[in-house]
């Protein structure tokens, strides 16, 4: 290889990565993230096989033809998964620290979920504090209740004024200080962590008197970082029986394999033919999401002083999704999570009848609608009402 194309090589590639970081930092929506790239390699194959001879030339074809099939393969996944795309304001959510993405900056952000048909499933403003969590209205001193939890308690899909948080707080005349601190694509161990560390300390020792996480069985695939969007959460794994802290996710599985195996799983391609053969949730994985919510609730008495009541959110735990003996049924879940000195209380079912024409889940999304978060927040208000607030006069 001459000096002139050693150097018209390097550039080519300087380019391809700055154009790579371009997209990682700009594109929207994420999902098209991988397609871009895929597009970039492709095009600087192309240049190689201009400008290269010999086997490095073969070699920029093969990796050219390989590419422009994977790409082939997106674009008919994207087309044929007819899934619904979601749109958020350019560098609003960012990997923070080390509970993994989250809100990035104050203010409010636009959200928009398209479904593939062209229909506007949801069209909302999540209105973000300056201490980086959502916003909710209520008392601004008085006993803390802080809510823990994942894009259900968040709002996703929701206004400010719908979530459940908010509802909690209205439904009590906002006589307690109440705070949002779910993110989306939370689980178990964003809770467990943000005590370990301090994370939320400026808003949290301010009389904390109780911890609040709506929480479901399949939380269990989060904590043991099966679940695809897990890659920057914490990871925990047992030591002499207890939870410890291992780094993120994406630690387990680092190195070449370990990237090539996370550009995979953020593919369309592995969504449309793949996600549903994903490990399923097993015993070893519930006895994991049990012992990190029995450390949250301990390091919430010993460090805050507070409570903390776990909502459960029964799921249909003989599906494929998981492999458990009948030793890890719903209610056998609660006696464990109650065994291990947490309050545990079931989400009560809702009769759809009962509010005709009114939907309880967003249609084309599955999320909670302003009118299930407030009939949550109803058993949630009674349960603190009857068995917390009583102690805090």
């Amino acid at each position: 290889m001459t000096r002139s194309l050693f150097l018209k090589t390097a550039a080519a590639l300087v380019l391809a990565g700055a154009a790579v970081f371009g997209v990682l930092n700009f594109v929207q929506p994420s999902r098209y993230v991988v397609l871009s790239i895929v597009a970039i390699v492709f095009v600087t194959l192309v240049y190689f096989i201009a400008v290269l001879r010999g086997r490095w030339r073969d070699m920029a074809l093969l990796c050219a033809t390989l590419t422009l099939g994977f790409g082939l393969i997106e674009v008919v996944s994207l087309h044929l998964g007819g899934f619904a795309t979601t749109y958020k304001d350019r560098g609003s959510w960012a990997r923070v620290g080390e509970l993994g993405w989250r809100p990035a900056r104050p203010g409010p952000i636009h959200e928009k979920k398209i479904a593939a048909n062209g229909d506007v499933v949801y069209d909302v403003i999540n209105t973000i504090d300056d201490n980086l969590t959502r916003k909710v209205e209520s008392a601004a001193d008085g006993p803390t209740v802080a809510f823990f939890g994942d894009s259900i308690t968040f709002g996703a899909g929701l206004n400010d004024n719908e979530t459940l948080p908010q509802a909690f707080a209205d439904l009590t005349d906002r006589r307690f200080r109440v705070l949002n601190l779910a993110v989306t694509a939370y689980g178990p161990q964003q809770f467990l962590r943000a005590l370990e560390i301090g994370e939320h300390d400026g808003l949290l020792k301010k009389d904390p008197r109780l911890f609040i996480m709506l929480t479901a069985p399949w939380h269990a695939g989060r904590t043991s970082c099966k679940e695809r969007n897990q890659w920057y959460a914490p990871r925990y794994v047992f030591e002499d029986g207890k939870p410890v802290y291992r780094g993120s996710c994406s630690e387990a599985a680092s190195g070449l394999f370990g990237a090539a195996r996370a550009l995979l799983r953020s593919t369309e391609m592995f969504h449309y033919f793949f996600e549903s053969r994903e490990p399923p949730i097993e015993e070893a994985d519930v006895d994991l999401y049990v012992a990190i919510f029995a450390r949250a609730g301990e390091l919430a008495r010993q460090k805050y002083g507070a409570d903390t009541l776990i909502m459960y959110l029964p799921d249909n735990v003989s599906s494929e999704r998981y492999r458990l003996g009948p030793a890890y049924g719903n209610d056998r879940i609660m006696e464990k999570l109650r065994a291990a000195g947490l309050h545990v209380a079931e989400v009560q079912p809702i009769d759809p009848a009962a509010y005709p024409g009114q939907p309880l889940f967003i249609p084309g999304d599955g999320h909670p609608t302003g009118l299930t978060d407030r009939i949550w927040a109803g058993q949630i208000r009674d349960i603190v009402l009857k068995d917390f607030a009583p102690a805090w006069r």
